[in-house]
């Protein structure tokens, strides 16, 4: 798919239209935030008939088709319907394809009669969760320790101008302050320093196994046998040599892995408020646009630690476009080409809501759901000077 498109409409209809069959087993990434089956004052859809179970199966089991083998989808939900959420996708994926639940917090209440409920939860599941690839997140894209591992890589460049034995004791001060401020060890591996002062770990290149002797003529270099394991394999140090990934110890070989490119496993508990996504929409002076849109750190956290590779990004339920933005910004950040396909359907703004008023000043004559969601695209892309030219097709189903 060369461009990003934005499907305004129905979202059952459009995704069983013959517009989307070029999608069928092509979306590797699927996010939506769908109505809670709670009062909404924002929106105007809602009718007596309106049966929330029955109207996410439906959609559920129409995006499955298009997810592929190793496809994952992410739901958020908050208590009201998370028991009935968990049995339908039991249903429509199997049980067997259960990922995982996302616990994120939310802004402090005090209006509870007994509990105050400060979180709400992302439920993950895979169309097969044997072909699912392994979910993990850089540290330093992980907001509870980003800005530890950059202070400690600015502390050792700064060292590391004087000398690089200046460098070293400043490492070692640092990992030592990590250790008691956070009870991790994990980072005394990156104990060491490359020639421009980037912090590295030296990773062992044995593997288990029967001990080898190793000839790579291409680098004329030759490993006599260990003594219990045998040698990673010739292709993956040529690799590595090609990739100046590659250092040594002592005549031994070892993998170079720098400390900003460390990753970690993803834990279940994630800090992103919802008023997050509301501050994002007021930096770009939009605020009141959405009541409760969803912080666009939430969505970049889900695509950067399960998507790995370019990927196909699906948000069926878009609202405030925030998964629009996610993508343009990993792709920035990351330098990847992941595209996304958002559907919203044409609902009427509430005329009561503070939503209806910024659009009605923005010049919006019976502003729509959808005319806020691209407009909120358009003023991100215009903002951080981004072009796009993505396609819009209009209720292609009928």
């Amino acid at each position: 798919m060369e461009n990003n498109k934005i499907f305004i409409g129905d979202n059952l209809k459009t995704m069983n239209s013959k517009s989307f069959e070029p999608f069928l087993n092509k979306v590797k990434f699927i996010y939506i935030d769908p109505p809670y089956n709670t009062l909404n004052t924002t929106f105007a859809y809602k009718d007596k008939n309106y049966n929330w179970a029955e109207d996410i199966q439906k959609r559920l089991e129409v995006s499955y088709k298009f997810l592929t083998v190793n496809g994952v989808i992410f739901i958020s939900i908050d208590d009201n319907e998370l028991a009935t959420l968990l049995q339908i996708c039991y249903k429509v994926f199997g049980k067997e394809n259960y990922v995982g639940l996302f616990i994120t917090k939310q802004a402090q209440r005090s209006n509870a009669k007994h509990i105050n409920t400060i979180h709400e939860y992302v439920l993950a599941f895979a169309k097969n969760k044997k072909m699912l690839p392994k979910f993990y997140i850089k540290r330093m894209e992980n907001p509870s320790e980003a800005l530890l591992i950059k202070a400690i890589i600015n502390k050792v460049k700064r060292s590391f101008k004087i000398s690089k034995e200046k460098a070293s004791l400043e490492l070692k001060k640092c990992i030592n302050d990590y250790n008691k401020q956070t009870g991790l060890t994990w980072i005394n591996n990156y104990s060491n320093i490359d020639e421009k002062g980037n912090i590295f770990f030296a990773k062992d290149l044995s593997t288990p196994g029967k001990p080898n002797k190793l000839v790579i003529n291409e680098i004329n270099l030759t490993l006599e046998p260990l003594k219990t394991r045998a040698w990673s394999s010739k292709e993956k140090i040529l690799k590595l040599h090609k990739a100046k990934r590659l250092c040594f110890k002592d005549g031994r070989p070892y993998a170079i892995e720098y400390l900003n490119e460390a990753t970690d496993n993803v834990n279940s508990i994630l800090n992103f408020y919802s008023r997050q996504g509301t501050k994002s929409l007021k930096n770009m002076g939009l605020y009141g646009l959405f009541d409760t849109p969803k912080p666009v750190e939430l969505i970049k956290f889900l695509i950067r630690s399960s998507q790995h590779e370019d990927s196909l990004i699906l948000d069926f339920y878009a609202g405030s476009g925030t998964t629009a933005q996610a993508v343009y910004e990993i792709n920035k950040e990351d330098k990847m080409n992941h595209k996304f396909i958002l559907i919203q359907l044409d609902e009427p703004i509430n005329e009561k809501s503070e939503a209806y008023n910024v659009m009605t000043t923005l010049g919006y004559e019976k502003p729509k759901v959808s005319d806020a969601m691209i407009h909120r695209i358009k003023t991100f892309l215009k903002i951080n000077n981004l072009n796009d030219n993505f396609e819009i097709e209009n209720k292609i189903y009928e």
